[in-house]
């Protein structure tokens, strides 16, 4: 199609014919649209919108909390000599923390094995005697009296060296937990104390969580309590945008009494990367399925707040307003503006430009 249109004349009009002017300008405007939407017309790719089943969401926000978080606390008493980590450090599983003064702990150790190996000692003999009473006792040589002295000084030898044994072992426990390790692989979150500081049994040193098993808590209606239990899957969506789906939830037991709501954790796969304590997500249950329009999301014109679409109306193509919801990658929900058997342009804007393009014959 070619259209020539000659506004020459146009520069000729006398200024008084300002309503003459006025008319033909929106002639020419009139116009300039029919061309446009008919190169549209003539180049575009077309989609016919149709009716199908799809999942039905809810979408409800969740917030993203570490699984394994705690707290590490003194195990023993003493000064802090060295800290080797501070916050926002990651350390692995078994990592020196915190380092305490261990001359006393060393001391008991050494003792608890000096009175080993004297029970020890004191055990070897008295297995000795017993074993010559006993031989002496069945030739008749000795009373019954001597042979059960004999008897219970062995027992007693026996059980000093258990008892000596556990103490050490006590001793080496108590010099162990002057080394304070990372009960797993985490970032540090917190710092209890100072170098020099005196503590206690109990006191709280350094707090962390481990950034390799997350999941999101949210809140839903209890009327929603035994859908959750009945499917067992959830989808969160990430912040880039894709979605994964967990099977590994728990719905707590009781609502609360004000919001009637119930605490839903949905545990998310392990080391899910780009994800953070206290960061926002979106987590998506599947209600159900009903009839809904899809289009491709290149057929969207945005402008502003508006979203529009060219729809065919027999050998014309018109400018439609539509309203969105859902969208994923490739396709858009209509909730409305457009009807099952309706046409629209696949990528609009393109083909106009592209009509106006040489052709490469």
């Amino acid at each position: 199609m070619s259209v020539i249109l000659d506004i020459s004349n146009t520069l000729a009009i006398s200024p008084d014919k300002t309503t003459e002017n006025h008319q033909l300008m929106k002639y020419i405007i009139s116009l300039i649209l029919f061309i446009s939407s008919y190169q549209v017309f003539a180049s575009a790719t077309w989609f016919e919108v149709k009716a199908t089943k799809e999942p039905v969401f809810r979408t409800f926000q969740g917030q993203i909390e570490a699984i394994q978080r705690a707290t590490v606390s003194a195990q023993t008493s003493g000064r802090v000599a060295k800290i080797h980590v501070d916050v926002d450090d990651f350390v692995t599983a078994g990592t020196v923390l915190i380092e305490f003064t261990n001359e006393e702990q060393k001391q008991t150790v050494e003792q608890a094995q000096a009175n080993l190996e004297a029970a020890r000692a004191t055990e070897k003999q008295a297995l000795a005697n017993f074993k010559r009473a006993r031989d002496i006792y069945q030739k008749k040589l000795i009373s019954q009296s001597e042979y059960d002295r004999a008897e219970s000084q062995k027992n007693t030898a026996v059980a000093a060296v258990k008892t000596r044994q556990a103490a050490l072992e006590s001793a080496q426990t108590q010099l162990e937990y002057t080394l304070v390790k990372a009960p797993f692989d985490g970032i540090v979150t917190a710092r209890h104390v100072e170098q020099s500081e005196t503590v206690n049994i109990g006191t709280a040193l350094m707090s962390g969580l481990s950034l390799d098993n997350l999941r999101v808590v949210t809140h839903i209606p209890e009327s929603m309590a035994n859908l959750i239990n009945v499917q067992g899957h959830a989808n969160v969506e990430l912040p880039d945008g894709s979605r994964v789906e967990s099977t590994d939830l728990t719905l707590f037991p009781y609502a609360d009494p004000d919001s009637k709501t119930f605490a839903l954790r949905v545990n998310l796969p392990p080391k899910t990367p780009g994800l953070f304590p206290g960061m926002s997500l979106k987590v998506h249950i599947n209600i159900g399925q009903q009839n809904v329009l899809m289009i491709p999301n290149q057929a969207i014109i945005h402008r502003g707040e508006l979203s529009l679409v060219y729809v065919r109306h027999g050998h014309e193509i018109l400018p439609r307003q539509i309203r969105t919801g859902q969208k994923n990658d490739e396709m858009t929900t209509v909730i409305s503006g457009l009807a099952s058997g309706d046409f629209i342009a696949i990528d609009p804007l393109n083909s106009r430009t592209n009509s106006h393009q040489p052709s490469p014959h």
